[in-house]
């Protein structure tokens, strides 16, 4: 799933995420960027109708992807 979340850097996504995620159940918006870290791939998210906020997800909170 990290190859499929790295396709999606620039792009409005969709993500479902764990309950105990930051923004959960879901939340959209534009992929800003990723990290590599220790621990795994972080997303870095600016959800829709929050500009400049910026909302940080591991990969292993989300639970899908859909482009928006």
């Amino acid at each position: 799933m990290t190859d499929d979340i790295r396709g999606l850097k620039g792009r409005v996504v969709t993500f479902e995420l764990l309950p105990d995620a930051p923004g959960a159940p879901s939340v959209t918006g534009r992929v800003l960027g990723m990290i590599e870290a220790a621990d795994g791939l972080v997303v870095t998210v600016e959800p829709n109708g929050a500009p400049g906020k910026r909302l940080t997800v591991h990969h292993q909170h989300i639970v899908s992807a859909t482009p928006a």
